[in-house]
């Protein structure tokens, strides 16, 4: 046919969803020639080309799994509650508004009424509701899903019951009054009373004319209800009024079915009055477009350097905190999570504020960097997975937090806030979930990633942004989602200076390696030199290369970061690389080649001055012994007051006995500046290395979402073809059914009969009609040529299956003769 070529090509690579794969070709079935106008939802579907399916699969996923078996069972699906919910959820203002026309005018109705009342031109709109099934018709005969209409509520876009159903409440005798009232002919039956009054009202003109003659205050009170919400408060509403008598505002409304009452205490705005009031618009303005973001520009360089920045900083507190608890893990709570206490000493160890540790915390969990050890008395440690991390290279640790960060449903901004038992929540609890927490990150994401770059949008215009997006979810939560995810977004870098960085932009844009490039282009070069003073400080003039920067850390403390790095020297400091196995050689060896300019006089003095003093004094176990080569020195221990807890006695010139464990008198030594060192059974030096403990292999957790995953190419593929071959199935089945609607009425027969008729047609070879249940227990009717009968079981030719067949004669419930 001319033109097949193009309709074939314009179906290939079409997208599943806005930013999901594209299909490859594939050969489909034709879509079913549509009717005029289509009866059912279902025939609606069968008749829509596989692309349109598709379609539907990719902006409603739910419904396409389990994989739909015909285009009725379909439809069933797609009108459901909890489907029909997901999908309004899904749409944003301009279909919303839309879908709120429709369940206002009545059903079916057209495009053109539906533009009217919108008040913009609707085709596309429509065309958009009916491509996710929540429409079907032709322009001209509009069919709005029912499950829509009831999730709308009774008041949809602010708009009362209709005059029907608001004016019913009323007894036959006061309708009959109202339409005396309004100059009508008046009639007691209810039903055509109403349909009378609602005919009259509805009326073009007919309100405004009614208000020319209102007393004050009327519009007062019709400006209140007009835009919703339609009801309102009255004492004894249901009170019965006449126009000649009424005494007010509300009694005049009432008396001339402006109003009606809907219940002892509240009255309502009829929908056909509200439409008249509103000028026959639905809503005050059709919003087509989104609002406006209030955009800041960022210097591309601050944004980069800033994005950079914040990455460094929060893979350095990640892994910190894996050091930190690697060697004192937290117990985990009876209830899960980590303890308020420990949530404020892992801040403290880190140098940061409470929210920034749970940040901290729950990023590394997450990522599957840390984890409950699942033992008898648990405690969050680092996994295994920790250690590899740390062995990658700076881009690859930074992919790695921040893709677990963006599919989580972990909100750790909620660390404190209190549940609805007034109980706080806790870090690495599981009442931390939010399932629409994934969703709003991606979405503020990808606004930003539309602004040019270097542009930084703020949270308010955001969360509006998304309130168009999204309608129905708006609530305070999703607002504070936004403030949140740009918080998170800027503590890992993704976002610097408020805008997108350009490891963020290549990351929402799926290009992993291109986000690691972007991010390690960014970072300044690792430096392998330091600069060391005689105020027994060093200088890092740039980030450390990691091995270094932790050979370092063991002999000084970090005293402030930034662009460079300062590090301070103290006996405490020294000590600490010594107790870890090194000389007083080793450290200034390595220091030496570390500077630049040189061991500075007094950072050598403090190095050989404490390595001389450290292991003077060796403690063992007796409960402990202390020991000693200066029978002096071991005077002072006894003599003095701060070691008398452990209870000191002198064994010899050069040993002393204590009564608390070696660890114990290590530490007060240490306190009193003796610089102990322990010893081994044997008498020699023990390195007391800092122990490392982890969990077993933990895969990190799940996201907690109720959202059905997106399908794959795969899935849609699957799910239009077994519609389509569902539909098929059916088809023929009615063929079947159309093919055998002729045939005679079968009467019931025993085997026995069943089998004396059979033999007879074999011997006339004449066609006959059998009824026979199959093995699923399908009834169905057969025309067949029988040929011959053996053992129980007819061999005949089957009519309706062009075949050869067997026949169990024990299934076959009537025989009669076919008519020639």
């Amino acid at each position: 046919m001319p033109g097949s070529t193009v309709v074939m090509a314009e179906r290939y690579d079409r997208p599943v969803s806005e930013h999901g794969p594209k299909l490859l070709p594939m050969p489909t079935a034709p879509a079913r020639a549509p009717k005029s106008t289509p009866r059912t939802l279902a025939e609606d579907l069968r008749a829509r080309a596989d692309e349109d399916l598709r379609a539907l699969f990719a902006a409603r996923p739910d419904l396409a799994a389990p994989l739909p078996t015909s285009s009725s069972a379909l439809a069933t699906r797609a009108t459901t509650r909890a489907s029909t919910q997901r999908a309004l959820e899904r749409l944003d203002t301009p279909l919303l508004q839309v879908a709120e026309v429709l369940s206002v005018l009545p059903d079916p109705t057209s495009v053109t009424a539906v533009s009217k009342a919108w008040g913009a031109k609707a085709g596309d709109v429509v065309a958009e509701l009916r491509r996710r099934a929540l429409v079907w018709g032709t322009d001209r005969r509009l069919h709005l899903v029912s499950a829509v209409r009831e999730l709308l509520g009774p008041h949809p876009a602010g708009l009362g019951p209709s005059l029907a159903d608001a004016l019913g409440r009323r007894s036959p005798q006061r309708l009959a009054e109202l339409l005396e009232d309004l100059g009508l002919e008046v009639s007691h039956d209810p039903e055509v009373a109403l349909a009378r009054l609602a005919e009259h009202l509805a009326a073009t003109g007919t309100v405004q004319t009614l208000l020319q003659d209102a007393p004050d205050g009327v519009r007062a009170v019709l400006d209140k209800l007009t835009w919703g919400p339609p009801t309102g408060a009255v004492e004894r509403a249901d009170r019965q009024v006449r126009a000649a008598s009424a005494s007010g505002p509300v009694e005049w409304l009432l008396s001339h079915g402006l109003l009606a009452v809907s219940g002892p205490g509240t009255v309502v705005l009829p929908r056909e009055v509200g439409l008249a009031l509103r000028g026959g618009r639905v809503h005050r303005n059709p919003e087509r477009t989104a609002p406006e973001l209030t955009t800041t520009e960022r210097p591309a360089p601050q944004v980069t350097a800033a994005s950079a920045e914040a990455a460094t900083e929060a893979c350095r507190l990640v892994a910190e905190l894996g050091r930190w608890w690697g060697t004192a893990g937290p117990p985990v709570l009876r209830a899960g999570g980590l303890g308020v206490r420990d949530l404020r000493r892992t801040a403290t160890a880190l140098e940061v504020d409470d929210p920034t540790a749970a940040l901290v915390v729950e990023t590394a969990w997450v990522a599957g960097l840390v984890a409950d050890d699942r033992e008898v008395e648990p405690r969050w440690l680092p996994t295994p997975a920790f250690d590899a991390w740390l062995e990658e290279e700076p881009g690859e640790r930074w992919l790695t937090l921040v893709s677990a960060w963006l599919p989580s449903t972990r909100v750790p901004a909620m660390v404190g806030t209190r549940d609805a038992k007034d109980s706080p929540r806790n870090a690495l609890g599981a009442d931390l979930d939010r399932a629409s927490a994934p969703a709003v990150r991606q979405a503020v994401l990808a606004e930003l990633a539309a602004l040019p770059e270097g542009h930084a949008a703020d949270a308010a215009s955001l969360a509006d942004r998304l309130r168009w997006t999204a309608p129905r979810r708006a609530s305070r939560l999703r607002e504070d989602l936004v403030t949140w995810t740009l918080r998170d977004a800027s503590w890992l870098g993704v976002l610097g200076a408020g805008a997108l960085g350009p490891a963020g932009r290549a990351l929402l844009a799926g290009d992993e390696d291109g986000a690691r490039r972007a991010l390690e282009a960014a970072l300044p070069t690792p430096v392998r030199e330091v600069l060391l003073q005689a105020d027994l400080t060093a200088v890092a003039p740039g980030p450390l290369e990691p091995v270094l920067a932790r050979r370092l850390e063991s002999l000084a403390r970090v005293e402030s970061r930034g662009g460079a790095t300062v590090y301070r020297f103290d006996p405490t400091s020294v000590r600490r690389g010594l107790d870890e196995g090194a000389t007083a050689d080793d450290a200034l060896a390595f220091l030496a080649e570390l500077s630049s300019t040189g061991v500075p006089q007094p950072l050598e003095y403090l190095v050989r001055d404490v390595a001389r003093r450290h292991g003077r004094v060796r403690v063992g176990r007796a409960a402990a012994y202390v020991r000693a080569e200066d029978p002096a020195l071991l005077a002072e221990l006894v003599a003095d007051k701060r070691c008398a807890p452990l209870r000191l006695r002198l064994l010899a010139p050069t040993v002393l006995a204590a009564a608390a464990e070696p660890d114990e008198v290590l530490a007060v030594l240490r306190e009193v500046g003796a610089a102990p060192a322990a010893e081994g059974p044997s008498g020699e030096l023990v390195v007391r290395r800092p122990t490392v403990a982890r969990t077993g292999p933990t895969p990190p957790p799940r996201p907690v979402t109720g959202e059905p995953p997106l399908p794959g190419p795969s899935l849609v593929t699957a799910a239009v073809q077994t519609l389509r071959s569902g539909d098929e199935d059916i088809a023929e089945l009615e063929r079947k059914r159309d093919r055998h609607k002729h045939a005679p009425a079968l009467p019931t027969m025993d085997p026995t009969t069943s089998l004396s008729v059979l033999r007879e047609a074999v011997a006339r070879r004449q066609p006959v009609w059998i009824g026979y249940v199959d093995t699923a227990g399908a009834a169905g009717r057969h025309l067949v040529d029988a040929l011959g009968v053996d053992g129980g079981r007819i061999t005949a030719f089957d009519h309706t299956e062009r075949t050869v067949r067997s026949f169990s004669v024990h299934r076959i419930t009537g025989v009669v003769q076919a008519e020639p």
